[in-house]
């Protein structure tokens, strides 16, 4: 899955679109990799400039790692490995990825740049 989050500098802003980084505390720099206990998250940005910012959150889903890590109330029938909606439950697993990866931004502060937040 894929979720993108973009933001284009107004004309006469005194802060670049590259500060979004700030925001989310992410460096823009460098691709940044979350194990999440059914795949992994990786936050990049593949736009970064004064004008235009964009950071995408990539998120890998593993359905071994969803079978691997099932809850003690899961069926144990001889297909229930086979059966599983949760790869399915991709809201429910995005969310789950926003909240652990950009946690500190969703408070809604940033130390590093108050006035941005």
């Amino acid at each position: 899955m894929l979720l993108t989050i973009s933001c284009t500098r107004p004309d006469g802003a005194a802060w670049a679109a590259s500060d979004l980084g700030y925001l989310l505390h992410k460096n823009p720099s460098r691709i940044q990799t979350f194990e999440q206990s059914y795949g992994v998250a990786h936050v990049l940005y593949p736009e970064a400039g004064e004008q235009r910012c964009t950071a995408a959150l990539l998120l890998e889903i593993d359905p071994v790692r969803l079978v691997r890590g099932k809850s003690k109330g899961a069926p144990e029938f001889s297909l229930g490995q086979y059966v599983n909606d949760r790869p399915y439950a991709a809201s429910s697993l995005l969310s789950v990825a926003i909240s652990t990866v950009f946690g500190t931004a969703l408070h809604g502060r940033c130390k590093q740049r108050p006035e941005l937040a």
